[in-house]
């Protein structure tokens, strides 16, 4: 009922600590050069004022001149830096009111009719003074009230996939019996990190907005409903805790927020499987090779049943009839039973960028491939890593595989992989002849550091 967020892996250890060494270093290359340059203005200005109590007009000018120097070195280099952080440690303070960009001007031109009544004692000053603050006052209570009893409801699809629009419906209910809502801004919120982890952590969590709706009018009394389309770029899994209401009404001076709490509601974005090359609708499916368990049209006898009206008198058993005194029809086994092994090696050798991108690669082929067999009512397996799945088909077995695919994260680099994942061997066509399976292992190795007997008796595609 909430918000969507794009996950953001955790970097490794390793890549993680080289990082925090680097920033570590330049964050204190910037302090020091900072101090250092603010400790010589200092300097310099001290230097100048002590220059013209001796009467030392030539060393006061050049010290004065430089002076002015270090102050513009001082607001190119040191004030934006801290300027930022200022504006990012406010951010995360999350104050119910926000200071527009037209809220600063009509704030500082306050401030100059305050000076200006001060200083010359006008009347007439003093009057433009207090309208201008009354105005101020007017809309803080104006926004205060237009989102005050506000209630946020979303209904998310069932099924999201990545890239892909998903209509989302947000309602907005106002409870006031009198008083309309304006101008109203819904978003929705949920921590950047796990939620698991969050629970873990003693600091203040993280929060990231993504806007959904905007309502120019609610009625009193009555809810506004609409439909909005939200594009997700990423797969991954998505923490809802919350909404968060806002409006600039009415003066668009300030922004006037309200946050909501919601049930958390774990949201899974899947990977939008794609069209498979023209190569692999060749890959052999090993058709007939097993007895199925369904019944079909082969030639392999399944049963011996009672005569129906609708049942073809070809395939009437005179033998099991006269034996039965009552006709006796046979089933035979189906002779298209295909079973479909997709394997994704999720070792990762490194955290380069390329390497985490032919693991998303890796990914999204293998949705592809789940889904196209699935399509070709084949029965899939989808192994991930060392985690083993089941055979299945149909709609929910593959929201299932595409479910496993969108929390599936890099693995560390395992050279007992081959081994653990047995179900590799069984995927050969000389097992395919007995249990009528196939594999397709995808993976990012090196072809030379593939064991002979899996690349010989699979197809590999190699990331």
């Amino acid at each position: 009922m909430s918000d969507k967020l794009q996950f953001v892996a955790d970097p490794a250890p390793a890549s993680r600590g080289s990082n925090d060494k680097l920033k570590f270093v330049v964050h204190w290359r910037k302090a020091i050069f900072s101090t250092l340059l603010v400790v010589f203005g200092l300097a310099t200005a001290l230097v100048s004022v002590l220059a013209r109590r001796t009467d030392n007009s030539g060393l006061a000018a050049a010290a004065a001149i430089l002076s002015l120097i270090v102050a513009g070195l001082i607001v190119i280099f040191v004030v934006p830096p801290l300027a930022r952080s200022a504006r990012l440690e406010l951010g995360r303070l999350e104050l119910p009111v926000e200071l527009t960009t037209g809220g600063g001007i009509y704030l500082i031109l306050v401030s100059v009719v305050a000076f200006a009544a001060w200083n010359t004692g006008n009347n007439l000053l003093f009057l433009v003074f207090s309208v201008l603050v009354s105005t101020m006052f007017v809309g803080w209570m104006s926004a205060r009230a237009s989102l005050r009893e506000l209630t946020v409801s979303a209904r998310f699809p069932d099924h999201i996939f990545a890239g892909e629009a998903a209509p989302v419906i947000v309602t907005v209910r106002n409870t006031k019996r009198l008083l309309p809502s304006f101008s109203t801004m819904v978003e929705a919120r949920g921590p950047i990190e796990g939620g698991e982890r969050l629970a873990k952590q003693r600091r203040r969590p993280r929060f990231q907005k993504r806007a959904l709706a905007y309502f120019v009018y609610v009625p009193h009394a009555t809810a506004a409903e609409q439909r909005v389309e939200q594009l997700f770029p990423n797969r991954g899994h998505l923490l809802i805790t919350g909404f968060e209401l806002s409006t600039r009404f009415p003066f668009g001076f300030l922004r006037r927020r309200r946050r909501l709490r919601a049930r958390n509601v774990d949201l899974i974005v899947y990977p939008k499987p794609e069209a498979i090359g023209d190569e692999l609708h060749l890959l052999p499916m090993y058709a007939g090779r097993s007895a199925s368990l369904r019944r079909g049209v082969g030639h392999d006898l399944f049963s011996l049943r009672d005569y129906q009206p609708q049942d073809d008198l070809r395939h009437i058993d005179w033998k099991a009839t006269a034996r039965a005194r009552r006709l006796t029809v046979r089933e035979f086994t189906s002779e298209d039973e295909r079973r479909i092994t997709v394997i994704l090696d999720a070792r990762l050798a490194d955290e380069t960028a390329e390497a985490k991108a032919a693991f998303e690669r890796g990914v999204t082929l293998a949705a592809s491939l789940a889904k196209h067999f699935i399509d070709e009512r084949a029965e899939v397996r989808l192994i991930v890593g060392s985690e083993r799945g089941r055979f299945g088909s149909g709609l929910e077995h593959l929201y299932d595989c595409l479910r496993r695919l969108a929390l599936a994260a890099p693995q560390a680099e395992a050279s007992e992989f081959f081994t653990q994942v047995a179900e590799i061997e069984e995927a050969s066509p000389q097992a395919a002849s007995a249990a009528g399976d196939f594999g397709i292992l995808l993976t990012s190795s090196a072809p030379g550091s593939i064991p002979a007997h899996v690349w010989r008796n699979s197809h590999v595609i190699y990331l």
